[in-house]
């Protein structure tokens, strides 16, 4: 599991919020970290619930599907570059205290992005982000208990 995945506030994507700099967002400068403290699985076995192939990119910070023949589209221009982890994310399981749902792949830029408030946020090809695919119920700290109680087999 690696933590400090967040929520940018500015175009809704998934970004990792560890490293030395906030990434590169589509609206202009660094992301923005608001809300849950994300805690995702990875270089575990995919599932019929569990989809893998989801890749930090080391230009923009975002989390991105890495498992098509396209890298997707880069607010920090041209392609996602994948590095780390090779993340395995549940997807259509119930949502608890400690996994949020409404997380969903973005078919114009392959970016992981919340779809839950109403607002596609900002995608890097312009105009809001584009919901396809499955529903992805991520883990957070908080709730009821730190550190999520969220099991992955």
């Amino acid at each position: 599991m690696q933590r400090d995945w967040r929520f940018c506030s500015k175009c809704s994507g998934m970004f990792f919020n560890g490293g030395n700099n906030d990434g590169v967002c589509p609206t202009g400068g660094g992301h923005q970290a608001q809300g849950f403290n994300f805690v995702l699985p990875h270089d575990v076995n995919e599932t019929a619930q569990a989809q893998g192939a989801w890749r930090f990119c080391n230009k923009c910070s975002g989390m991105f599907f890495n498992g098509s023949s396209s890298e997707g589209v880069c607010p920090a221009g041209g392609g996602h570059q994948a590095q780390g982890f090779n993340f395995v994310l549940p997807h259509d399981v119930s949502e608890t205290a400690q996994a949020q749902g409404a997380w969903r792949f973005c078919s114009k830029c392959s970016g992981m992005f919340f779809n839950g408030s109403g607002n596609e946020g900002v995608c890097p090809t312009g105009g809001g982000h584009q919901a396809q695919g499955f529903n992805f119920v991520l883990a957070h700290e908080g709730g009821s208990s730190q550190g999520g109680a969220v099991k992955f087999d």
